[in-house]
């Protein structure tokens, strides 16, 4: 049994490509030879037949189905199109076809009437269109297996992606550490500040819930995740106190775009934890969003350098990163760089549609 994973899809294109017109030409040449009898000119016109039709298949794959992506058009443009270019490929064989038999295989059979040429051009393309159409709609069965594969396998992939990013989520972001020094703060800010202890414990609940009910959603707004990083920005501005101030810079246009959930609240984090932290006299952490290109940027940037070997950030970062390729595609990226010698750059980015 073949094991398509393990194969190539161009490979296995060219396996089910040669072997079926090898089953074509002995399959037709042993019925004709049965019914007509044993011609040579029979297996050289036919062995001609398969190699014009194995021709012409390839190159109508690769410059017409291929090049104007027909796998995207609905199911009836398809049918026309799968119809259509049948008839026009069955003609165009048999004119190619007709011409070599005669001039190079001619075959006189005792008892046989002799065709008019335009009957047997009629007939040909008739049988030759059918072999065409025939090719095309196991072509593009093979196709939507190979596509339902495909998002079957992205679908996996993402959901592993989602669970690692829970659990990262978890054992990171909403720490037991994070968590007791949170509740540590809001508790000195009881007497001194009770309307602020109140907002900050709101603050922390909203967080908490976020953080475990995210892991059910694939995307949520821009505008749904930023609240979500002013409560942890506010609880983090209490632990740092004059060490950490923090600026949101949002195009409103940018708002209701979809992102995967805890994206920006990660690149925080990580500025917060890998920046801010190891400054004695703390910083900035600037969050950006605006339409550009066809695509929406997300930039966090704070005060620090990155180091080569910093630990704790590779595996987040690369969660984050595989979750925007398999959520909006290749157009997606994050990347994160020194953006002068007092700044870290994160950034990334999603097309609009």
């Amino acid at each position: 049994m073949i094991d398509i994973d393990r194969i190539n899809k161009a490979k296995l294109y060219w396996m089910f490509q040669v072997g079926g017109w090898m089953l074509f030409y002995v399959l037709f040449t042993a019925v004709v030879l049965y019914f007509v009898g044993f011609y040579w000119e029979i297996i050289a016109s036919y062995a001609t037949t398969t190699v014009v039709g194995f021709t012409l298949t390839h190159l109508f794959r690769g410059y017409v189905i291929k090049r104007n992506n027909w796998s995207k058009y609905g199911i009836f443009r398809l049918v026309l199109l799968v119809g259509f270019s049948s008839i026009l490929l069955g003609l165009l064989w048999s004119l190619i076809v007709i011409p070599i038999s005669k001039i190079f295989f001619p075959l006189v059979i005792e008892g046989q009437p002799e065709f008019n040429w335009l009957i047997e051009v009629i007939l040909t393309s008739v049988n030759l269109s059918i072999t065409i159409l025939g090719w095309q709609l196991l072509y593009f069965v093979f196709q939507l297996f190979f596509s339902f594969r495909q998002s079957e396998v992205e679908k996996w992939k993402l959901e592993a992606a989602v669970k690692d990013a829970e659990l990262i989520a978890l054992k990171s972001q909403i720490n037991p550490h994070f968590i007791f020094n949170s509740l540590n703060n809001i508790r000195s800010l009881v007497v001194e500040n009770p309307e602020r202890a109140r907002d900050m414990i709101t603050h922390l609940s909203g967080l908490l819930r976020y953080s475990v009910q995210f892991n059910n959603k694939e995307k949520v707004s821009l505008e749904y995740e930023l609240e979500i990083v002013q409560n942890y920005l506010n609880l983090e501005s209490i632990q740092f106190e004059d060490r950490l101030q923090y600026k949101l810079e949002i195009k409103p246009e940018t708002l209701e775009m979809k992102i995967p959930p805890m994206a920006i609240q990660l690149l925080v984090e990580n500025a917060i934890k890998h920046g801010i932290s190891n400054l004695p006299n703390g910083g900035q952490v600037k969050v950006r969003s605006y339409l550009e290109n066809n695509v929406m940027a997300v930039e966090v940037i704070n005060s620090g350098q990155l180091k080569e070997n910093t630990s704790g950030t590779g595996i987040g970062l690369k969660n984050a990163s595989d979750r925007l390729k398999l959520l909006f595609g290749k157009l997606s990226d994050l990347k994160i760089e020194n953006l002068d010698h007092q700044h870290v750059l994160a950034k990334f980015t999603i097309p609009i549609n």
